[in-house]
């Protein structure tokens, strides 16, 4: 074992063994609370209620009759939180000070007939990190058709017109074109279940959400500040779903906008006879992105079964749930009339989920939960291109995957042929990209809570294994024929990345005052991955992190400041590697070596020299990962509640992708060297030697001898990848939520969100570039021979590799603030939210500079090669870069100063001077890096929900239903531009749904 990660894991028991030393005490007084769950209407028993007692994790689920036993009970105060599907959540403060034999407790049915209805995120006040949660009332009100849209409802979000058209990534505390794959961090989970992306090969990306049914969720709790060690492989927060459990009735739901229509089918089942209950769902939703065209249109079919049950409810409750869940979806353009004929595409989208839950309260003095869930996933993304093609003579087609001169040949006679010569005419093209990605899990997790005086201890200890492996095909072709260049790149070859991690957590609380109390939360997780068939290996990260909370005071209705609340956390989050970055797809570089003259049929033969490029191992790549701080307030000012977050995201090590550029020589044989050959073009066969690159000419009649060609000799690179870790990344934000208390007169309440968010990333990594390609020539025609070294990219992504680019980075700042009305009578069941949502500051630039110094040169004219240092001052003006050095293909290893060389070859060698130009990059306007400061703009949405009796509930949305045209002033360009159609605010849209219930 790795001498690191054997200290890792003596460091991790270690802690463990501190945290159990550290709760060693005398055990309080236990009792027994026993009691009845009722509607509070028809005052009928509620059955598979939830009863949870906070403080020390203890629960039980009601029977038939609505009664429950909590057992073993210790005495204090304790806050009780009751939760049963299709009732409103009530949470009360139970003293117990000895049995307790007889609680009633009474539940509302969560309609519009209740005092207090959320339609938008609530900030949750009972943790010690940031979190906010989204119930079903709000998400029926929203008309949310894809889970990816409920940033929509946090603070300072911004609404997005709903489609499915789109693979919508959800990317906490974050926003678009950023360095760090913040989407690819932010994790996903359903019951449990976490959906990933690890084992996508063409991308670093999150997981796609267009496939997760909305009519379905229960409700969504957004973790935006530090998670509890609990969860891994993740950098940017955790947003948990949690489907519909329980008895219920015949819900169907169905609704309508522009683009879309969907219609879903509830029910639970109540078995009988404590046999449990059965959720089903049904979903259809299609949309399309063209009113005018809309036989191009994606569709998701989504069944979901779901099995619960709890045993041994008397003594030793025990949970069983069981889900299974699956999406036939895809698009299909087939039938599009603005297709060109027989030209379409086909993608298909399935999956199919399945999980296992136990939940086990033991409550023995040695330990009081134990949970094990089980997962996994399969996914079947098949993509299918049609395409008509023609051509007047052959062309090669490249296939061949070995290094070496290869000759094309007739796919008659040689059909496996690295090269083959395509038709000519018309033809149809087949194509397929075939992705299959297989994801598992299990985890096992156990607690220990009790209560040693006046300190309340819970100790988790939990491990879980993870895997992802991909069984697709990847790309192929119908009939080899006509396959254009391409080369096969099987997935299902690529080996299984596996991951363990050991976890632990210790929380404890306690009373400071008669009012306050103090909570503090440490823990520490070791992920180790196991990367079979990598040179990577096995690789232990270590995250530890660490929360916080003090309770000043609470409904102190007496005091101005009812209630205080401050937190704070700070924690490490790793983020495993994708696919595209333990297994990139190869590349070739493919370089003319040999083309024939044309026969009299319009055929010509064609020799290229194919290079693989490989993937070049790094033994210092680390994994990347965040630190993450997270700092709030809560308070209740005269019934008025505010909440203030402050957060600090630090991504270090994130993936990036660079070249490395071997120099390399192959051999080119022009057309003149058949000048003078005495064989005709009907009877010339060609043969390429695959090592030396020698053609050979031999007669088909054999009169002729067979003739070597004469060669040219070319200099190049071969270029192969190799990632690296890029630069770090900072992350500031400011998130804020008041609301006011509610106008009693008027039944209308007032919130006021927004977020402030300021991003920086700037990369000072030195690599490797040719910004033509390494195709480009310099004097003389010959293959270009230097290669620049610059320091900074602006590549957001591991996908791409990086390039010489004027700016290595980029700054923005924004401040959001949206106002929201709602009105709720519940006398008539109705409530109206008018939402209006401003951009207060909107300011974005490109950067090129470092810490310690300026980068970039101030060109007078877009033809200069020098100029005045660049301090990020300068407006409308063009800006170039040079690279820090140069190489040569002769000498590779020594790198040469670029300004220095440069200037002095403008005086002294044009030759090198014109070819060392090649080398710097420049902007292409004036304006590129100017800054960007948008003007202001809002947005009003409004949405309706009315209810008619306990069966029919009727919503309506329109998003800019004023239909804001109005423009907005860019600095960097100094024009305005129309809201309409810009992005900034979502064009005019409106939807209806209606849901029956029986």
């Amino acid at each position: 074992m790795h001498p690191r990660i054997n200290m890792m894991k003596k460091g991790f028991f270690l802690l463990i063994l501190m945290m159990l030393c550290a709760t060693i005490g005398i055990q309080a007084q236990q009792v027994t609370v026993s009691g009845y769950v009722f509607d509070d209407d028809s005052k009928s028993p509620v059955e598979f209620a939830s009863l949870l007692i906070k403080e020390n994790g203890y629960w039980a689920i009601t029977g038939s009759d609505g009664s429950f036993h909590l057992k073993n009970m210790p005495t204090g105060k304790s806050t009780l939180t009751i939760q049963c599907l299709g009732y409103a959540t009530r949470q009360i403060i139970i003293d117990v000070k000895r049995n307790i034999p007889r609680l009633r407790i009474g539940l509302k049915q969560e309609n519009l007939k209740l005092d207090e209805v959320v339609v938008t995120a609530h900030k949750k006040n009972d943790g010690a990190t940031t979190s906010y949660t989204i119930d079903r009332t709000a998400l029926d009100n929203q008309q949310l058709i894809n889970l990816g849209d409920i940033g929509t409802l946090l603070p300072g979000g911004k609404t997005i017109n709903p489609s499915l058209m789109g693979d919508t990534r959800m990317a906490l505390r974050s926003d678009t074109q950023e360095k760090g794959n913040a989407s690819f961090g932010t994790a996903v989970e359903v019951d449990g279940m976490r959906l990933n992306n690890n084992a996508a090969t063409n991308e670093t990306a999150g997981v796609s959400t267009r496939t997760v049914s909305t009519s379905n969720i229960e409700s969504v709790e957004i973790v935006t500040g530090i998670p509890s060690v609990e969860y891994g492989d993740l950098s940017n927060g955790v947003i948990k779903v949690n489907t519909r459990k329980g008895k219920s009735p015949f819900i169907i739901e169905g609704r309508v906008n522009q683009h879309t229509h969907q219609i879903a089918l509830n029910k639970g089942y109540d078995l009988g006879k404590r046999k449990g209950i059965l959720n089903t769902s049904l979903e259809h939703a299609r949309s399309f992105s063209n009113a005018a065209s809309p036989y191009t249109a994606y569709q998701r079919n989504i069944f979901s079964l779901n099995y619960i049950n709890t045993f041994m409810r008397e003594s030793s409750p025990l949970t069983l749930s069981i889900g299974l869940t699956g999406n036939i979806g895809g698009y299909n353009s087939e039938s599009d009339p603005d297709e060109d004929q027989q030209d379409y595409s086909k993608v298909r989208d399935n999956k199919i989920y399945g999980n296992l839950h136990l939940q086990w309260l033991v409550n023995k003095s040695w330990l009081t939960n134990l949970s094990l869930r089980a997962s996994i996933s399969y996914a079947d993304s098949k993509s299918e291109n049609y395409t008509n093609a023609s051509s007047a003579s052959t062309q090669p087609y490249i296939h061949g995957k070995e290094e070496g001169y290869f000759m094309a040949q007739d796919y008659d006679i040689s059909p496996d042929a690295p090269i083959i010569l395509g038709p000519t005419g018309y033809w149809y093209v087949k194509g397929f990209n075939d992705s299959k990605p297989i994801n598992w899990s299990v985890k096992l997790k156990g607690d220990w809570i009790r209560r040693w005086g006046k300190v309340l201890n819970n100790l988790m200890a939990g491990v879980d294994y993870t895997g992802s492996k991909n069984n697709g095909r990847g790309t192929y072709y119908d009939d080899m024929r006509y396959a254009p260049t391409w080369r096969e790149y099987r997935y299902d070859e690529l080996p299984t990345m596996n991951n363990v991690a050991l976890y632990a957590e210790e929380k404890i609380s306690f009373p400071t005052t008669l009012i306050s109390s103090v909570e503090l939360t440490a823990g520490l997780r070791d992920d180790i991955t196991m990367i079979k068939g990598s040179d990577y290996g096995t690789i232990s990260s270590i995250s530890p992190r660490f929360n916080g909370r003090y309770i000043f005071w609470r409904n102190q209705q007496k005091k101005w400041i009812s209630e205080l609340i401050l937190h704070a956390g700070w924690g490490k989050s790793v983020k495993l590697p994708s696919f595209q970055v333990l297994y990139p797809t190869p590349s070739y570089t493919d370089r003319l070596a040999f083309a024939s003259t044309s026969t009299t049929d319009n055929k010509s033969y064609y020799a290229y020299h194919t290079y693989p490029a490989q993937t070049i191992y790094n033994d210092q790549l680390q994994w990347q990962y965040t630190n993450q701080t997270d700092i709030g307030i809560d308070m209740k000012i005269k019934g008025t509640r505010v909440s203030l977050s402050f957060f600090h995201h630090k991504t270090r090590n994130p993936y990036l992708s660079t070249d490395q550029f071997t120099p390399m020589m192959y051999r080119y044989t022009p057309p003149a060297s058949l000048n003078g050959l005495a064989i005709s073009p009907e009877n010339r066969r060609y043969a390429i030697d695959q090592q030396t690159g020698i053609v050979t000419v031999s007669d088909a009649t054999g009169v002729v001898s067979p003739k070597q060609l004469t060669y040219l000799e070319r200099n190049t690179y071969a270029v192969n990848k190799y990632y690296v870790n890029g630069s770090d990344i900072n992350r500031y934000g400011l998130e804020w939520v008041v609301d006011f208390a509610q106008i009693k007169a008027l039944r209308t309440s007032i919130r006021l969100d927004g977020n402030y968010y300021y991003y920086k990333g700037i990369d000072d990594v030195l690599f490797a570039d040719i910004p033509g390609g390494v195709n480009t020539t310099m004097t003389g025609n010959l293959p270009y021979a230097y290669v620049g070294y610059y320091r900074g990219t602006n590549v957001t992504g591991a996908g791409t590799s990086a390039n010489a680019q004027v700016a290595n980075g980029s700054l923005s700042k924004k401040a959001n603030l949206n106002f929201t009305l709602t009105t709720h009578i519940p006398q008539i069941r109705m409530i109206v939210a008018l939402r209006i949502e401003t951009s207060l500051y909107n300011y974005s630039r490109q950067l090129s500079e470092f810490e310690n110094g300026s980068r970039g040169i101030v060109l007078n004219s877009p033809t200069d090669f020098f100029g005045e240092p660049y301090d990020g001052s300068s407006e409308n003006k063009y800006i170039a870069i040079y690279p820090e050095y140069y190489s040569t293909w002769d000498n590779p290893n020594e790198k040469i100063p670029f300004a220095e060389k440069f200037a002095w070859a403008r005086d002294n060698d044009p030759t090198l001077y014109n070819d060392l130009s090649k080398l710097v990059v420049r902007t292409n306007y004036p304006y590129t890096m100017n800054a960007n400061r948008i003007s202001s703009y809002y947005s009003a949405n409004v949405n309706i929900t009315k209810e008619i009796g306990d069966h029919v509930s009727v919503s309506f949305y329109a998003n800019n239903f004023l239909n804001n045209m109005k423009t907005v002033h860019s600095s960097q360009t100094n024009l305005e531009t129309s809201l309409f159609s810009s992005g900034y605010i979502p064009s005019y849209y409106y939807g209806l749904s209606l849901k029956l219930k029986f």
